[in-house]
């Protein structure tokens, strides 16, 4: 299942949110691209809503080693022991192909521990920023078929009023639901 979450303010959103939207969130891995906002005070969000999950895999750009330290390092200093947590770096939020590759093996990895696997994408509005529509929904309409490939939970937020009313119904168009 894919949600797509419109927002009205902030392009970041926190992972209560995300909790609040994802069908039974609590013992679920988490594969979260945070181009928006903090992963690490995403991921300690997560925890205090639901719990810590037994897997979490950030996939962030590398822009964010030289302007903010090396995020693997704030990840894992919020990680409950027990959660196993990867960092993956993609050289921009507008290489569709490399976040494409990155994303699918990320979700196999996943699926070969046989656990539920939800997927935030923060954001939409970002990758916008970065690549035209028609590259986007195609990169949409080939993760949403990897989610569904997969057995895996999708969630993507997109500042709506960032974008024309027919962008946003072109996306909203992609997902199976719409908050």
């Amino acid at each position: 299942m894919s949600t797509l979450h419109l927002t009205e303010r902030r392009t970041a959103i926190g992972a209560r949110q995300c909790a609040r939207a994802v069908p039974e969130p609590n013992g679920a891995d988490v594969l979260v691209v945070a181009f928006a906002g903090s992963p690490a005070r995403w991921l300690d969000g997560w925890q205090a809503a639901v719990g810590a999950p037994p897997r979490a895999t950030f996939v962030v750009n590398d822009a964010a080693l030289w302007i903010a330290g090396d995020p693997r390092e704030r990840i894992e200093s919020v990680a409950a022991p027990d959660t196993a947590v990867r960092t993956e770096l993609v050289d921009s939020p507008g290489n569709l192909t490399d976040l494409g590759v990155t994303l699918t093996e990320a979700l196999e990895a996943h699926a070969a521990r046989d656990r539920r696997t939800v997927l935030c994408l923060q954001s939409l509005t970002v990758l916008l920023q970065y690549s035209p529509l028609e590259q986007v929904c195609q990169f949409l309409h080939t993760l949403v078929g990897h989610l569904k490939q997969f057995d895996a939970t999708g969630h993507f937020h997109l500042h709506e009023h960032a974008h024309d009313e027919e962008a946003v119904a072109t996306l909203r168009s992609m997902f199976d639901r719409i908050q």
